[in-house]
């Protein structure tokens, strides 16, 4: 009997080639116009083996941008390094430059979590698994936490402008340019005191301010 075109049994590296298969149809098309379907023809796979190992176009893009719930490997430098502001963006960067393989997957990735909270989530998971407290080892404080909202609200900017609006210079300087320009305000948010956290409009529920440790 012959083998219905297009279809590949579910061998061993199936799921990967999957995986594979999907990186560059969300680079290359989007998130919203990206499709079970397209990607299955892309990984030359029949749509219903996609369903198989994945709930969905979420769940797939998850693993295919290395999100949380996919490649949870913290780059080297951040592991083996202080914080760093210069550090971080430079790191954040390299997730989402451009390469001679792949377009750059930051408007696929804009578009995803404007449409599900379930990516939305797992991007500030996986922007706050990579900025670690100071004690690794130890849950972060409510303060901590603000300080990683805000270092993820400065990298975010930062590739919006570099990957979507293509704003100059920032479109187009060298990651280590751009990291020393963003670097020490990167730096602010890490180290710096956070004015404003006691003022009692101001102060969050649980909150814990430096001199309450």
């Amino acid at each position: 009997m012959t083998q219905k075109a297009g279809r590949r049994p579910g061998k061993q590296d199936t799921r990967s080639q999957i995986v594979r298969a999907a990186s560059a149809v969300f680079a290359e098309a989007g998130y919203a116009a990206a499709s079970i379907r397209g990607i299955a023809q892309r990984a030359g796979v029949d749509p219903a083996l996609v369903h198989h190992y994945f709930d969905g176009k979420v769940s797939l893009f998850i693993e295919a941008m290395g999100l949380p719930g996919g490649m949870r490997e913290v780059p080297a430098e951040l592991r083996e390094n202080p914080a760093s502001g210069a550090v971080i963006v430079r790191a954040f960067l390299r997730l989402w430059d451009a390469t001679a393989d792949r377009p750059s997957p930051f408007l696929s990735l804009v578009q995803a979590v404007s449409s599900s909270p379930l990516a939305a989530e797992s991007v500030r998971e996986f922007i706050a698994e990579r900025i670690r407290p100071p004690e690794a080892d130890q849950k972060p404080s409510r303060e901590w936490q603000v300080r990683q909202a805000l270092i993820g609200s400065q990298l975010m900017g930062l590739a919006f402008q570099r990957y979507v609006m293509g704003a100059q210079p920032v479109a187009t300087a060298d990651p280590d340019q751009l990291a020393a320009w963003v670097g020490p305000a990167i730096d602010r948010y890490l180290h710096e005191p956070l004015p404003g956290l006691a003022l009692p409009g101001l102060a969050l529920p649980g909150l814990a301010l430096d001199g309450d440790r």
